[in-house]
């Protein structure tokens, strides 16, 4: 605990990315939902709780890039007493007339992210939590009463230039890029007293240095136990920002040594960051998979003593298709490591981008999405890959974009087709709305909005959740929300108060035509049964059929 004068350094971020969402990293897109009329209070202790305290009071858990920060500074010179990582409620704890900057980390501070755009108006209402959160924190009467420095960086610290809320935010520096030297340089002065930069740039690009030899291994545990496996990807989506970068592998000697720290500091659980796990130890042009790096990787991992399980955050389809004894191999060594169940049944999931059916713009936008294979190949690459997927208990979250800049509407009839042909594989869709994120070829293109959608969209729209309803409500709440509370909560106010809501829009936006939007509805609001269990759908788990 910080005596009454403060610590020089405090860093944090916002109550939603300090959370592990009950230990669960899907769970967490919910923080870009709108609060609706449900008390803040609530929702910060059923939805994303904090995990408890150190025992200076410090927080146990924090987001994977404070601790790097955190790390950056140690390396830097600062000592161990001057910095301090705190949950966003124990801000008047540590921070006082010797605390000289407050180093927060933000993903989506203003609520300008893919799922705060998309679900913010359609679930709850009203501003996303992340924003809501994010204004509380830096509005916090410490930081107003003792006016350290307030430095935010992360990657969605280009909001607050893009919203032009800085300045009404008291943010003195918006930190851009993640390069040791300029970050130590920053906090330096910011410590020192002297003027610092409105915007700072720490080096985006990864060409420009040497990201191994510079960046430091964390000194603490992240939560759910998040180590960097790889940066970028290379394949130069131009809707993405991390898409743009070359990828650049973090040898398997420091992965390990971060998931051992994370083990020692109790965490029996380890997300692999990375763009794509499939690249990783990639070095063929046309993006072909080294299966080799890819098992060695996940099977010093699992082997670590103290590691229950294993999540990647990302993977591609591709190299799925490209090369299935891979998948097959991997599903051997993580099925043992499963952090999801269905159907009583351990599972492997990652993230995935299939984004949409149409080839024209895959060839336009992400023409490396597909590589080793032509842009004309994408329905059939995915088809394949998911079947591939599921039959090793793999069962991706895909996401699909809504309303790419020159997007047609025989284009979104052709994602409509695409998921026509996926109905009968296991997966989790999450239709987005497209937004022009900062850094990216397309950050200055439009972004889509919900009344601009045409009735083929909508119909995509539903269709998604639809087959989320089907495939998942039988066994999502129960496996992913062990608190009954949370469970109850979930099926019985949350699903039906979401389908009411997207029945009410589409009734005054669309004048209450569509029929499968009804159904759709209907589907959502209907509550489980008691014993936690709901009839099928005729879309059963294969396990069942």
């Amino acid at each position: 605990m910080a005596s009454d004068s403060g610590t020089k350094i405090v860093l944090t971020a916002s109550a939603t990315e300090m959370s592990d969402f009950s230990n669960n990293p899907f769970i967490a897109f919910v923080g870009g939902f709108g609060k609706g009329p449900i008390p803040l209070s609530y929702v910060r202790r059923t939805l994303y709780p904090h995990r408890p305290k150190k025992a200076d009071g410090q927080a146990s858990y924090a987001p994977y890039g404070l601790r790097k920060v955190e790390s950056i500074l140690l390396e830097g010179g600062f000592a161990r007493k001057d910095i301090a990582v705190v949950y966003p409620e124990d801000l008047d704890l540590f921070i006082g007339p010797n605390t000289k900057v407050v180093g927060i980390s933000s993903m989506d501070p203003t609520g300008m992210g893919y799922v705060s755009k998309t679900y913010s108006s359609i679930v709850g209402g009203g501003e996303p939590m992340n924003r809501i959160e994010f204004r509380k924190l830096v509005m916090h009467p410490a930081i107003r009463n003792y006016k350290p420095k307030v430095i935010v960086g992360g990657y969605g610290s280009w909001q607050l230039e893009r919203q032009q809320v800085s300045k009404s935010y008291g943010v003195d520096c918006v930190l851009m890029g993640g390069r040791p030297e300029p970050i130590v340089e920053l906090f330096k002065k910011a410590v020192s007293g002297e003027q610092i930069p409105r915007i700072a740039k720490a080096d985006e690009s990864l060409d420009n240095w040497d990201y191994n030899q510079e960046m430091p291994v964390t000194q603490n545990v992240a939560i759910h136990g998040a180590v960097e496996i790889s940066k970028g990807c290379g394949r130069n989506c131009q809707f993405c920002t991390p898409t743009m970068q070359h990828k650049i592998d973090v040898p398997l000697e420091k992965i390990m040594q971060e998931v051992a720290l994370s083990t020692k500091q109790g965490s029996d659980h380890i997300t692999l960051i990375t763009e794509d796990l499939f690249l990783y130890g990639q070095k063929d042009p046309g993006f072909v998979p080294n299966s080799e790096a890819i098992i060695k990787l996940c099977k010093s991992v699992a082997d670590h003593p103290g590691v229950k399980s294993i999540q990647a955050a990302h993977m591609s389809l591709a190299p799925v298709y490209h090369n299935p004894k891979m998948i097959s191999e991997l599903a051997e060594i993580l099925i043992e490591k499963s952090w999801y169940s269905f159907g009583g049944k351990p599972i492997i999931t990652a993230e995935t981008g299939v984004e949409t059916g149409s080839p024209r713009l895959m060839k336009k936008y992400m023409g490396g999405k597909m590589l080793p294979y032509q842009s004309e190949q994408w329905p059939e690459v995915v088809t394949n890959a998911f079947g591939i997927l599921n039959d090793n208990d793999w069962y991706p979250l895909a996401t699909l974009i809504i309303g790419l800049p020159d997007e047609k509407e025989e284009d979104m009839l052709q994602t409509l087709e695409l998921m026509d042909d996926l109905k009968d594989y296991n997966a989790f869709y999450v239709p987005l709305f497209f937004v022009p994120l900062e850094n990216c070829v397309l950050m200055n293109k439009k972004g889509a909005e919900m009344d601009s959608l045409s009735k083929a969209r909508w119909d995509f729209f539903v269709k998604c959740w639809e087959y989320n309803i089907k495939i998942w409500k039988p066994t999502f709440l129960e496996n992913r929300l062990p608190n009954p509370f949370l469970y109850r909560t979930f099926d019985r106010v949350f699903i039906p108060y979401f389908g009411k809501l997207l029945g009410a829009y589409y009734g005054l936006t669309r004048r209450g035509s569509g029929e499968q939007f009804k159904q759709a509805v209907y589907q959502l609001s209907m509550p489980m049964p008691d014993n936690g269990r709901r009839t099928k759908g005729k879309m059963k788990a294969k396990s069942e059929n």
